[in-house]
């Protein structure tokens, strides 16, 4: 009997357990934009601003932008530099043939993305970054320097953490062993 007590109790707090995630989740899906580091739906505030006005060499002052994936209807935060007046994103994880679904393989199917920063959304189109190229290399080493963490606070502390995950990542995935990077580098062109 007592038994029988106890496994109703549990049974009613994954039930609940489980509906309070689940409407957590479909609340930050339809979110104007992600929250944290949940990815969230369609930006739909901030001012509409054409992509050749954008102060972007001001703006790369920040470390975050907000990004939706036009195709997919959702968004995401994300780490970025600009070189030469151009932002740039990156998947540092491994996105090529990787184990898990990440948002380079949407851009795969649909590269049409809206940048929010600043309070202004930007509508762009994301272009790859081949590891060989010489863009790869300049635009990989202005973003190391930005986010070294060597200024300490903040930017110190979300680049150990996200060294780490980038680590077990690849070792977990086989990556490391691989001769290709298993990151992806992203150009946002106008569009």
């Amino acid at each position: 009997m007592q038994m029988k007590r106890r496994l109703g109790k549990l049974a009613i707090a994954i039930a609940t357990l489980f509906t309070i995630v689940a409407g957590g989740m479909f609340l930050i899906s339809n979110a104007d934009g992600p929250v944290f580091v949940f990815a969230g739906g369609p930006l739909r505030t901030g001012e509409q601003v054409h992509f050749a006005n954008m102060p972007w060499t001001e703006l790369d002052a920040l470390h975050e932008l907000e990004m939706e994936i036009v195709g997919a209807a959702s968004s995401r935060t994300l780490w970025f530099s600009v070189y030469n007046g151009v932002p740039y994103v990156a998947c540092d994880l491994d996105c090529i043939d990787g184990q898990l679904n990440r948002w380079p393989q949407q851009i795969e199917r649909d590269s049409r993305v809206v940048i929010r920063i600043d309070s202004k959304r930007v509508e762009a189109e994301l272009v790859h970054v081949p590891h060989d190229s010489p863009e790869y290399a300049l635009v990989k080493s202005g973003r190391d320097r930005k986010y070294s963490g060597k200024e300490g606070g903040r930017a110190a502390a979300e680049s150990s953490s996200h060294s780490a995950v980038v680590g077990v990542g690849e070792l977990l995935t086989g990556r490391a062993q691989r001769e290709e990077p298993g990151d992806r580098l992203y150009r946002a062109d106008p569009r």
